[in-house]
């Protein structure tokens, strides 16, 4: 019972008065142990399992006991949606404030908060800024913690999340993920409990539809053909099911394209009372954007479909989602960075392409986390009586593979991916600009505590480290002299324009040609 619970008075009222009165066996698992002892804790749970209660019950104990809290997640977008969720705790005392924007920036104005949501790349740049609050933090929240494992933010989370803990080290860290192989080897790199669990508020069903039905493990649901497009049928018989659609693409433009493609279907089945309120949604958009883009999706939204991806400006996003919530629009077609913790479950999840283009190797299958992601968020807690992902099959060899090597499937392990120069050149300069290592041992002795060398050997590293050192010292970012006390001791230091580049977040290489275009031209 959230009346139970070690924190105030006032915060269980609100939590009363929004309808949580009791907590998710998961939720539960956390207090116990130790979520409100300041204990850190990996959440690795399904999609609305209410990972959010739980950084929001460490937040404001921390808070009411002088402290100050940093919620970390990987797009701007889920930002925003965090931020004006903890901005409804504005009435108890508690600030909040977002930063995701220039990575130039200290942002020294953001430390007056008691919340501050940013991206991993704003954290970063944060500390690399040398922002004077940083050290103030008390409670640290990663949400999205799996994204370890994604080679273009995973090394700045990583790193991002080991400096937090060298600066900060009675801070408790909060991990929120979903269900990954090896939860238990994030947990202990972290130092902190496992709550591992795949209790769901609303049942989830996976299925591959292959000719006229829905083939779920032991049962099949008849679809009826009313288009050649399998997806457009899927969408048709959720909306005349009284449930809603999301629909995830490869692209932005696959995403628009299949949009106005179902849009058409669907205006035929919505009542005259929903146009109306549509077209009142559509407006508001034309309203605040007048691109080609704003005018297909206003377009698409007047027959009760919309689009959603990275493309579209803020306005535009809450529109669509705002419109979406209230049962309005009835179909999102989507890029997958919807399913990176955005708020928006529905009756069913159609993922209507499996495969992503590699700019080495082609198309190719996404992984099983990221297909648990999507079809995670299938269901709406307490609206829906369950939630359906749907898989697409064309042939009978394909549907087999579907169903093994995705609805049967488990998601893969997490596994680091800091152990290149490219990644690492970057990180090993802003770690000697900021001080938080000042000779090679304390360099490696600082990524000897990431999540690389706790999953490999932190001598692998050790090489990767000199090359990216021999390389900012051969191109003046970094100077290696001799300690004055210590004469047999080397002292690193970042020099004026390697701390330029760190602060600037330019990546190294690029900060090296840059200076070697200038002294050509000069």
């Amino acid at each position: 019972m959230i009346r139970e619970l070690d924190i105030p008075e006032d915060i269980i009222g609100f939590y009363e008065d929004s309808g949580i009165k009791e907590l998710y066996p998961p939720q539960a698992e956390a207090i116990e142990m130790g979520l409100l002892e300041k204990k850190n804790l990996l959440a690795a749970i399904p999609t609305a399992s209410g990972k959010t209660l739980l950084a929001e019950l460490a937040m404001i104990k921390s808070i009411r006991e002088g402290g100050k809290a940093l919620y970390i997640v990987p797009l701007r977008a889920l930002a925003s949606e965090k931020f004006e969720r903890f901005r409804e705790l504005a009435p108890f005392g508690i600030k909040v404030g977002i930063s995701t924007g220039d990575l130039d920036s200290r942002a020294d104005w953001l430390g007056v908060n008691d919340i501050i949501v940013a991206t991993s790349e704003k954290t970063d740049s944060l500390l690399r800024n040398g922002t004077s609050w940083m050290d103030e933090i008390t409670t640290v929240v990663v949400d999205e913690v799996h994204l370890l494992d994604s080679k273009n933010r995973g090394p700045t989370l990583e790193v991002t999340i080991t400096k937090l803990m060298r600066l900060n080290p009675d801070a408790q860290v909060l991990a929120l993920s979903a269900t990954v192989g090896n939860a238990r080897e994030m947990a202990d790199w972290l130092g902190a409990g496992l709550v591992l669990s795949q209790w769901r508020p609303t049942d989830l069903h996976e299925g591959v539809l292959f000719g006229e039905a829905i083939n779920f493990p032991g049962s099949q649901k008849k679809i009826d053909r009313l288009d050649k497009d399998d997806a457009v049928n899927l969408v048709l018989d959720t909306i005349r099911s009284e449930g809603q659609c999301l629909v995830f693409e490869s692209s932005r433009r696959n995403c628009a394209g299949f949009a106005k493609t179902a849009s058409s279907k669907v205006a035929k089945i919505l009542d005259n009372d929903a146009k109306i309120k549509l077209a009142g949604i559509a407006e508001e958009v034309e309203s605040t954007g007048e691109t080609d883009t704003a005018i297909v999706l206003a377009n698409c939204i007047r027959k009760g479909v919309a689009f959603h991806h990275a493309g579209l400006n803020s306005n535009h996003r809450k529109l669509v989602e705002n419109g979406f919530r209230q049962n309005l629009i009835k179909l999102i077609s989507s890029t997958p960075t919807l399913a990176a913790g955005l708020n928006l479950p529905a009756r069913r999840v159609i993922i209507r392409s499996y495969r992503r283009f590699d700019s080495n190797f082609g198309m190719q299958p996404i992984p099983v986390l990221e297909y648990k992601q999507m079809a995670g968020m299938a269901g709406r807690p307490h609206l829906d009586p369950y939630g359906e992902s749907v898989l697409i099959a064309k042939t009978y060899d394909e549907f087999a593979q579907l169903m093994e090597n995705y609805v049967e499937a488990d998601a893969e392990d997490i596994w680091s991916k800091l152990g290149t120069e490219n990644a690492l050149r970057t990180h090993v300069l802003s770690t000697i600009v900021n001080g938080f290592a000042s000779t090679r041992h304390e360099l490696f002795d600082f990524f000897g505590a990431t999540f690389f060398a706790y999953q490999q050997d932190a001598w692998m590293l050790e090489e990767v480290i000199n090359d990216c050192l021999e390389f900012l010292i051969d191109n003046v970012m970094v100077s290696e002299t001799e300690d004055i006390e210590d004469v047999s001791k080397l002292i690193l230091r970042g020099t004026r324009l390697g701390g330029l580049i760190s602060m600037l977040y330019i990546d190294p290489l690029s900060g090296a040609n840059i200076v070697d275009g200038l002294k050509k031209c000069g």
